[in-house]
């Protein structure tokens, strides 16, 4: 009896605690400077103060004075629409008519956008995330003046697209018009000639949202009704505020390496296979990904290697996420070295990691920039040679 009232208790206090074990964290918030936070995205100004609210007193923020807010999501099922700047909205039911491209997203409701804003459009994402990355990887370096039909079956038509039903794309080519049927289509490339490529510059914000999609705001303005974002091509877009996952501003404080443009590289082949840098993505040229995440800002590198480059102004750190990309497959090993020059040729060495191994979670390092006037990272190799050595310097940023 009394072994029956004791689990009768036991049971009782789990149901009551289960819900808190169960009720999941808030996103996390980090500072360029100071300590961590927790929270949910609350409020945002046009003059780059951000809200977050928390478990206790609201948080606030400027734009400029934040490294990154939440994580990035992987996109959910659904076309994937390619923006000349870079972005990528998840949609069902896309469409083309009267030169705007409509849809409707998960996280952004129904929406439309001046076709000259859009790069291309997968329409039948492979669920291998490799292989999507390399499919909106071509959308966005294509080249050519015509619009093309990239078929399933490997095939390429060219024309241009006259628009975009459920079930047709109906392509105007040398040999007249043909409706080819959306089930053959893999994905659609644009004229890349007609396609509003102008980026921003400035302060703006790498924006995350729950189903994947992934965008640059210009302007961003939050509150309890919902949050507005402006596109650097002049676009808004509208969506509640808690569907944004991950919030990273640039053009703040922290300057990604990736946005700027190295003095030099250099790779050393183990045998004769020689491996470029990536920005932005890992040495395969995928999007970044390691313990768990995925990463927007970053350099993918090979060991052994190393890159430099000048520092316009001075800086007082040197931060970053030191993993072997997740693509490695728990395999590769390497070590960072970081290295800085005071002006004069005199190279001296400010970090040493241990070493990383694939399948290990991103270690942070931090390095003090004091009388640097030219940085280098190295990546040099560890237990196997140059093995799967596929290094991702994550969140690779200057601090001002």
């Amino acid at each position: 009896m009394v072994r029956t009232s004791l689990i009768a208790a036991l049971l009782c206090c789990f149901s009551l605690a289960a819900p808190l074990l169960l009720r999941a964290e808030s996103p996390l918030g980090v500072p360029v400077d100071g300590p961590v936070f927790r929270g949910t995205l609350a409020a945002a100004d046009a003059s780059g103060k951000l809200r977050f609210a928390g478990a206790g007193k609201p948080h606030e923020i400027l734009a400029a004075d934040l490294a990154w807010w939440g994580a990035l999501v992987e996109p959910v099922a659904g076309a994937q629409i390619i923006l000349a700047d870079g972005g990528t909205i998840v949609a069902d039911g896309v469409r083309i008519e009267a030169e705007q491209v409509h849809g409707r997203s998960q996280s952004l409701g129904p929406f439309n956008l001046p076709l000259e804003l859009v790069a291309g459009i997968v329409l039948q994402p492979p669920a291998d995330r490799a292989a999507l990355d390399a499919w909106t990887a071509r959308i966005a370096a294509a080249s050519g003046q015509t619009d093309r039909l990239l078929l399933d079956n490997g095939d390429e038509l060219t024309g241009s697209v006259a628009g975009l039903t459920e079930k047709i794309v109906p392509l105007e080519s040398d040999a007249g018009k043909v409706d080819v049927g959306v089930d053959k289509v893999a994905a659609i490339i644009f004229n890349p000639t007609l396609v509003h490529k102008s980026r921003a510059s400035g302060p703006r914000m790498l924006l995350g949202f729950a189903d994947g999609s992934r965008l640059t705001a210009i302007e961003l303005i939050a509150d309890a009704a919902g949050a507005r974002l402006k596109l650097a091509g002049g676009a808004e877009l509208k969506a509640p505020a808690d569907q944004i996952a991950a919030l990273q501003p640039l053009g703040g404080k922290a300057v990604y390496l990736s946005d700027l443009k190295p003095i030099s590289y250099r790779h050393v082949p183990y045998l004769q296979l020689e491996w470029l840098f990536h920005a932005d993505r890992n040495v395969l040229g995928s999007r970044l990904r390691a313990g768990g995440r995925s990463f927007a800002k970053g350099l993918g590198m090979h060991s052994p290697s190393r890159i430099t480059y000048d520092l316009d102004r001075p800086y007082r750190r040197f931060e970053a996420e030191l993993a072997i990309d997740e693509e490695a497959a728990d395999r590769g090993s390497v070590v960072f070295r970081v290295l800085v020059d005071d002006g004069r040729g005199a190279w001296s060495e400010r970090a040493t990691s241990e070493v990383i191994r694939g399948g290990a979670a991103p270690v942070p390092i931090s390095v003090d920039l004091s009388g640097a006037k030219r940085l280098s990272l190295l990546v040099d190799y560890a237990d196997r040679a140059d093995e799967l050595d596929h290094a991702d310097w994550l969140n690779a940023r200057l601090v001002r």
